[in-house]
């Protein structure tokens, strides 16, 4: 995806009534314009144990964590996905963030030893190091640096709610999995030299018109499934289904996420539903850790 500045008029423009008004009514879990996460609240490392990168990524675009763990990982190229137009920019920053800061400085930036950070409104977009919030801009192409020059003004005179519906504040910069001083250095070489990077704004409903033949050896779909109802998984599995296509022989897609004590009522926190599971054992299989349990998705033989 080539972003262009109309692009980011129109997305900084819809960033500004997020701020104002919330979340977007026309979904009550997902939707076009929506508030960011920094860092993710998934434990990646846990995750990444079970997949094989060598044959490229496709993941949620979300925080940038999965993209960046899959790099890590020795992910030849990654390409995300994400129907929240604004998660792509702050990936981006991210990435950008990484491979022209020193380690110091990113721990800085993203304000990760501050007591409390995760609850402080706006997080790492509230007040930060001007010096070091430019060398990023500068160093992100013309158009992307357009949005964050936009977002800083917007960021120093905006209320505490609005930075409350900008940004989401329950993250975990230590479940990131590359916060080390040495996986940061690995992973900044790693980023300098991978041989793509892409974005699509989409739903995952979507995701497979936009591949084409592409094939990866790993997917990341984080958590969620666990925002679906029965309906919805059934459909979920037809697209699981349908990727095989587009996964390598032994590939593997990360296909749920959540706690491992299935409570019905919590929407967004439940692993897949293990009744759902159940009835479509010869398609999945799970793994736990840390009281959390992720699922994931094999292709038929």
């Amino acid at each position: 995806m080539e972003i262009t500045k109309q692009m980011v008029d129109e997305d900084f423009m819809q960033l500004k009534g997020l701020a104002k008004i919330g979340k977007d009514i026309h979904s009550p879990y997902f939707c076009s314009y929506d508030n960011i996460y920094p860092f993710t609240n998934d434990r990646l490392k846990d995750i990444f144990k079970t997949l094989d990168t060598s044959n490229g990524v496709l993941t949620v675009t979300a925080s940038g964590d999965q993209a960046l763990m899959a790099i890590l990982n020795g992910a030849p190229y990654v390409k995300m996905f994400d129907i929240n137009h604004l998660a792509k920019y702050f990936a981006i920053f991210k990435f950008t963030s990484i491979s022209c800061l020193s380690y110091d400085e990113f721990i800085r930036l993203y304000k990760i030893n501050v007591p409390f950070s995760n609850s402080i409104a706006g997080g790492f977009l509230t007040n930060p190091d001007v010096k070091l919030y430019n060398k990023v801009c500068s160093n992100t192409d013309y158009v992307c640096a357009r949005f964050f020059e936009l977002l800083y003004e917007f960021m120093e005179t905006a209320t505490v709610g609005e930075k409350f519906n900008l940004v989401n504040i329950k993250y975990y910069p230590k479940l990131a999995g590359y916060l080390t001083r040495n996986d940061y250095e690995e992973l900044k070489w790693k980023i300098k030299n991978i041989s793509a990077l892409d974005f699509v704004d989409c739903s995952i409903f979507d995701l497979k018109q936009n591949l084409g033949n592409e094939i990866y050896s790993a997917m990341l779909f984080s958590n969620i499934s666990s925002y679906f109802n029965k309906s919805e998984l059934e459909n979920y599995l037809k697209l699981l289904k349908s990727l095989e296509e587009n996964l390598t022989n032994d590939g593997l897609i990360q296909a749920g996420y959540g706690t491992i004590k299935y409570k019905p009522d919590s929407i967004g926190k439940n692993s897949m539903d293990p009744k759902f599971i159940d009835d479509n054992r010869n398609c999945f299989f799970e793994t736990k850790s840390h009281g959390m349990m992720t699922t994931f998705y094999k292709r038929s033989k």
